[in-house]
């Protein structure tokens, strides 16, 4: 392992096997990280789907798409007000695939402290809000 490569090394490479990771761990319950993300934004109750968007701005893939399977699966249903919700089987697969999605969280976890872990955080927070400010992004 090369510790001397830069910090944008070693992002890139967390990401590309945590998307790897996740993927493979839903997989068998035919969804994708994408679908994962949307599910959990909507395990805690309707949501609008202009909020849904906006919360999973930062993430790659077409959430409308994934929406449109979900409902398509009979996961999530479209209410009158705009808002998306799980539907009872919806919720099901979100309790079922999280506990694949938290057994990935523990093992990125595997030999950090919960203090080490809670300072990464807390360092590329400050990382991600010091080049906001640099660029000008608040």
């Amino acid at each position: 392992m090369d510790r001397k490569r830069p910090i944008g090394w070693w992002v890139k490479q967390l990401d590309a096997l945590l998307e790897q990771a996740v993927d493979s761990a839903v997989a068998g319950e035919g969804v994708t990280r994408r679908h994962w993300q949307v599910l959990h934004s909507l395990s805690t109750g309707a949501v609008p789907e202009s909020e849904l968007r906006s919360a999973l701005a930062d993430f790659p893939g077409d959430v409308d798409a994934v929406v449109a399977e979900l409902v398509e699966w009979g996961w999530a249903e479209r209410g009158a007000d705009e808002r998306i919700a799980l539907t009872a089987e919806g919720l099901s697969g979100h309790d079922r695939i999280a506990v694949a999605v938290g057994a990935v969280r523990r093992h990125l976890a595997d030999g950090l402290s919960a203090q080490e872990y809670e300072r990464t955080i807390l360092v590329l927070s400050r990382m991600v809000e010091n080049v906001r400010r640099s660029l000008g992004n608040r």
